[in-house]
C-alpha cells in the first residue's frame, strides 16, 4: 500500500513538472519578455512582438501598452499610428509607467498643452531624468506654459543630473 502511495506521489510530481512550463508560457510576464526579444531582433519578428504587446496591455500590463506605443509610433511591425500609439502611451502613463508620461507629454504639446504639462510633471515627480531636464529647459525659457523661471531652471537641472545617478530600470 505505502508503495503505490510512493509510486502516486511520483506520478503526479512528474506530471506537475512537466504541466509546469505549459503554465509559464502563459505567464504575462513570460509573454512581455519575449516580445522585448522580438521587437530588438531583427524585423520579421517585429509583428509578433507588436500583437504580444498589444494582447498584454488589454489584459492590463502598462509595460506592454507602453511597448506596444512605441512599435506604433516608430512604425515597428505595423505602419506608423501617431494616434493609436497616443492612445497606447497614454494608457501606459495612466498604469504609472514612467517613461510613457514622459512621451505622452511630448506627444501633446501642440495639441493639449495642459495634459501635456500634467504628464510632464508626473514623469517629473517620479524623477525621471528626461523629464526633468525638460522641464529644467522648459522653465528657463518659459515655455510649455511655464512661466519663465531660471532659478528654478537650475534646480531642475540639478534633479535631471542627480536622477542620471540612480535610473530606474525599463519597464
Amino acid at each position: 500500500m505505502r508503495l503505490k502511495s510512493c509510486m502516486l506521489a511520483v506520478v503526479l510530481l512528474a506530471s506537475l513538472t512537466t504541466a509546469l512550463p505549459v503554465f509559464a508560457a502563459n505567464d504575462p510576464g513570460t509573454d512581455l519578455a519575449q516580445a522585448r526579444q522580438l521587437m530588438r531582433g531583427e524585423a520579421a519578428g517585429h509583428p509578433q512582438a507588436r500583437a504580444l504587446f498589444a494582447a498584454a496591455a488589454r489584459q492590463g500590463s502598462g509595460p506592454a501598452a507602453y511597448y506596444l506605443g512605441l512599435m506604433q509610433k516608430n512604425g515597428l511591425g505595423g505602419a506608423a499610428d501617431p494616434a493609436a500609439a497616443l492612445q497606447s502611451l497614454l494608457l501606459a502613463a495612466q498604469r504609472q509607467v514612467v517613461p510613457a508620461m514622459f512621451l505622452a507629454a511630448n506627444m501633446l504639446q501642440d495639441s493639449d498643452p495642459a495634459q501635456a504639462r500634467r504628464w510632464l510633471d508626473a514623469a517629473c515627480d517620479a524623477e525621471y531624468p528626461e523629464a526633468l531636464m525638460q522641464k529644467s529647459l522648459a522653465l528657463s525659457e518659459g515655455r510649455m506654459g511655464y512661466a519663465h523661471n531660471e532659478a528654478q531652471g537650475a534646480l531642475y537641472l540639478k534633479m535631471a543630473q542627480h536622477a542620471m545617478g540612480h535610473r530606474q530600470p525599463e519597464p
